[in-house]
């Protein structure tokens, strides 16, 4: 009885090691993931800048926000100055994509820190 208690209880033991570091990875991948999707975004935003296309940049700052929106709380977990950082440049996009004529020279700035921080936030 005694060996069966023993192996019942290091098998739940093995059992929660196992759950727990896959949910570990699944928190990564999906800051990965995000992180992918934000970078790509970043791309179509910077298009509209460098073509001065104030609508075409609405929408992509909307986009911006929808695909940070689906990971930002896993990387406030992650690092707190790394969320932070993040938004800074974040909201200096949505607020300059709401301007005509766009300030190109301020946007692509922000667009260039945002980038670094997503790089950053993937490590």
């Amino acid at each position: 009885m005694f060996k069966l208690k023993m192996k019942l209880g290091m098998t739940m033991v093995l059992a929660t090691a196992l759950m727990i570091s896959a949910c570990g990875k699944k928190d990564d991948n999906k800051i990965s993931d995000g992180v992918s999707e934000m970078k790509d975004v970043l791309t179509n935003v910077q298009a509209a800048v460098d073509a001065g296309d104030v609508a075409k940049a609405k929408t992509e700052a909307t986009n911006l926000e929808s695909a940070w929106e689906k990971f930002e709380d896993d990387v406030k977990d992650k690092s707190a100055e790394l969320y932070e950082k993040a938004e800074t440049p974040l909201h200096a996009i949505e607020a300059g994509a709401e301007i005509d004529p766009l300030d190109k020279d301020v946007l692509t700035k922000s667009v260039n820190e945002l980038n670094q921080v997503l790089d950053e936030i993937n490590k």
